[in-house]
């Protein structure tokens, strides 16, 4: 009888969309981005094709970790972000995606899955995200497949604070989110649904607070032009609950390889740690 496995490689699709300008416009305004770019349909924001793929992605994790694969899981949650920009996506494009099973790496909070996520257009390959989840209190002998790239924040560039930004997030913030991105899960929409799983009360979808963290880093080291976005990386720490503010710290740290050049972020709300090794890349 063969053992429970985690399917690293295993591949899901190819799935199709378009990338629609009301539905973009629709995210922005739900992640309380006003950048003027995504009304003239000129851009889209850079996590707006989490909406695309949402449903795909999940069914790419259920299938590629069996039943057992992971000893001991207590639950699971949202653990880490990372999205290359590699060719900005316009309103009114044709695209396909493909779910790819990407690592499973061993940690001491528990095991951490990776889905990467690839959606192309006419072009081919335009952006990647890896969706980082962590089964916790999960044991796996050994790491599965690549490792995650590193995002760590250099301590450095704390030295070097550029801006920052305040999002007050609104009681029906994870509604308004949801209705945009297809993230009905209970825990964001239902108080009760969220104290079943240990907490307080309804808490923001991650990647609506994380959508709100790319804007100010569009905002504030991108000149406002979401296309020279190149890579968007964070890990949740906390949960966002909303009624609260969210302050977004944005830092200088350094050029990169390619000619471009490195930002760190970090993100607080009732002085508790929201997002912790934020990483965002912009193209000269």
């Amino acid at each position: 009888m063969t053992s429970p496995r985690i399917k690293i490689g295993e591949h899901y699709g190819p799935f199709s969309g378009r990338i629609d300008h009301d539905a973009a416009l629709a995210y922005a305004r739900a992640t309380n981005d006003p950048n003027p770019v995504y009304e003239e349909g000129g851009a889209v924001p850079p996590l707006y094709t989490v909406s695309l793929i949402l449903g795909d992605y999940l069914h790419a994790q259920s299938d590629a970790v069996e039943p057992g694969a992971i000893e001991g899981v207590r639950g699971g949650v949202h653990a880490e972000y990372d999205l290359y920009q590699h060719r900005p996506l316009a309103p009114g494009a044709a695209v396909t995606w493909e779910c790819i099973a990407h690592c499973a790496q061993p940690t001491k909070a528990g095991v951490l899955i990776a889905i990467r996520i690839v959606v192309s257009d006419d072009q081919g390959p335009a952006v990647e995200h890896f969706w980082t989840t962590m089964f916790i209190g999960g044991t796996i002998p050994e790491p599965l497949g690549p490792p995650l790239a590193d995002h760590t924040f250099p301590e450095s560039a704390r030295e070097h604070l550029i801006g920052t930004e305040t999002f007050h997030v609104a009681r029906d913030q994870s509604f308004r989110y949801a209705g945009a991105s297809t993230d009905h899960a209970a825990f964001h929409i239902d108080d009760e649904a969220a104290r079943r799983s240990g907490f307080p009360s309804k808490f923001l979808q991650g990647l609506c607070t994380l959508a709100m963290c790319s804007g100010a880093m569009v905002k504030h080291a991108g000149g406002g032009n979401p296309d020279k976005l190149r890579r968007f990386a964070a890990r949740l720490a906390s949960p966002m609950f909303p009624g609260n503010d969210l302050l977004v710290s944005v830092y200088d740290a350094g050029p990169t390889p390619d000619g471009g050049h490195s930002y760190a972020f970090e993100a607080e709300s009732q002085g508790a740690s929201i997002i912790k090794h934020g990483r965002a890349d912009f193209a000269a």
